[in-house]
């Protein structure tokens, strides 16, 4: 541990979803509050978080009044706190997850029926419905 750092800290990694963008991206959280354009710079991307029901068309709605133009959607599991999957809002990705990535977790005699009921009717939904079901998400863009 280095001098500089005080105990007992603990460091919080960087957002995973920003690993996907340019150094000096702007992050800007509809969690805590509207943001404003006229802060905004156009030469650096800026993503747009937010993890709330209907957060879709709440994070589209205010790329469109901030004059951002998207690039990338991506979906958040479980939360923005805690991602454990941060993946493109996009069929392929989506049919992916439900497919290969997510399962029934093994010792679990109750609740396995009823789990591995559920993961079939999500392996059969629209692909779209996860991305408007799952509260948090993440919009990437720029403002041209």
């Amino acid at each position: 541990m280095s001098s500089a750092e005080p105990v007992g800290r603990l460091h919080r990694p960087t957002s995973p979803w920003l690993q996907l963008c340019p150094p000096g991206t702007i992050e800007l959280d509809l969690r805590n509050g509207p943001p404003e354009a006229d802060r905004l710079s156009t030469e650096l991307p800026i993503v747009l978080l937010d993890q709330h029901p209907l957060s879709r068309s709440r994070l589209r709605r205010t790329a469109r009044r901030l004059g951002v133009a998207v690039e990338r959607e991506l979906v958040v599991l479980p939360t923005l706190a805690h991602p454990m999957i941060v993946m493109d809002d996009v069929e392929q990705a989506i049919r992916y997850f439900w497919t290969a990535v997510a399962t029934v977790p093994p010792g679990l005699a109750l609740t396995a029926v009823p789990a591995s009921a559920a993961l079939s009717i999500a392996r059969r939904t629209p692909w779209r419905w996860t991305g408007a079901i799952a509260p948090a998400r993440v919009v990437i863009g720029r403002r041209p």
